[in-house]
């Protein structure tokens, strides 16, 4: 995704293109792995960009709440890790708890559930992910593979 696309999107959603997002949006289009809040302020800091550390963390919280950025809780302790949404569809993630590979998965929970099993809530979200070790990690920690 490059950055114009993404300036439209934040634009039809109602955002502005703040110097501090700009930045981080620039950093999430050169970089193609999963980043946490703390990576993300260093790497910024490194390079002069003079953003505040709950600068970034607000930035990260709402570009993942706009869509523009996945969120995972990689390591399953309440640090997120971000990256570039690649799909456009809802999706959730498979995590290795060895490695930390993470995978999308095309399942989703939520669709599963019926009207009595919602209680009558609207407007349902959900965050799913799972975690195992990956075919890698297997073969190399002797870990069993699933069948």
């Amino acid at each position: 995704m490059n950055p114009c696309n993404l300036q439209q999107q934040l634009s039809e959603k109602g955002f502005k293109m703040t110097r501090p997002r700009k930045k981080i949006l620039e950093f999430f289009t050169l970089e193609s792995g999963w980043v946490t809040a703390k990576s993300l302020y260093e790497e910024l800091n490194t390079h002069k960009a003079d953003i505040d550390f709950s600068t970034v963390c607000r930035n990260l919280e709402a570009l993942s709440n706009m869509g523009v950025l996945c969120r995972v809780d990689r390591d399953s302790n309440g640090v997120f890790a971000y990256r570039l949404r690649e799909m456009e569809e809802h999706h959730h993630h498979l995590i290795c708890r060895s490695c930390g590979k993470i995978s999308p998965m095309n399942f989703c929970p939520l669709q599963e559930l019926n009207a009595s099993q919602t209680e009558g809530y609207s407007e349902l979200e959900c965050r799913f992910e799972v975690y195992g070790y990956c075919r890698d990690c297997q073969s190399i920690e002797h870990i069993p593979r699933s069948r």
